[in-house]
């Protein structure tokens, strides 16, 4: 029974020991993971440019379901099925390719719904140029600055702006 015991204070010792090595070093993990999103978030889309992909896929023939702007499950599908017919690299996700081999032009992110009724006010149009762009997730209700510890699993460019006016609000963490 006391060899166990020594065994298992090892064991734990160890573990402690790994945790404090690997925590010392945040910034080299955190620069692994920065790099990644960074290829993400490059390829990432907004809805309207997701809609359109959507919409050209159903007029070929490529069922994603009713265009919403959102990349779900069947969505995904269809596209893995075009780049397979279509000889380009298998991915599923929607891409500069994707869009090339469509021939749909991205579009750019435009002010919401509730300020575009506004849009004849001149101190709207003047503040767009100077506008702050923040990062949300695809799941949470908050959004952040570049490098904030909460965008590790997605990352989507949006004007501060436009993000308070879909409802997110400013992470307590990196306070943009």
């Amino acid at each position: 029974m006391e060899k166990f015991k020594m065994l298992f204070a090892r064991l734990v010792l160890t573990i402690m020991i790994s945790c404090t090595l690997i925590s010392d070093s945040p910034l080299r993990f955190q620069d692994t993971t920065q790099t990644i999103l960074t290829v993400n978030a490059a390829t990432s889309y907004n809805r309207a440019t997701i809609k359109k992909v959507q919409k050209k896929l159903n007029k070929c023939d490529y069922d994603c379901g009713a265009p919403d702007g959102i990349a779900g499950s069947k969505t995904k599908k269809a596209v893995k099925k075009y780049q397979r017919d279509n000889d380009l690299t298998v991915t599923g996700d929607i891409d500069s390719e994707l869009l090339k081999s469509l021939g749909i032009k991205p579009v750019k992110d435009a002010p919401s719904s509730n300020t575009g009724a506004q849009s004849g006010n001149s101190s709207i149009g003047s503040s767009d140029t100077n506008e702050l762009t923040v990062y949300i997730t695809n799941t949470g209700s908050k959004y952040h600055r570049d490098g904030c510890r909460y965008l590790r699993q997605s990352k989507h460019a949006i004007s501060k702006s436009n993000a308070q006016a879909r409802g997110y609000d400013a992470c307590s963490v990196c306070r943009p």
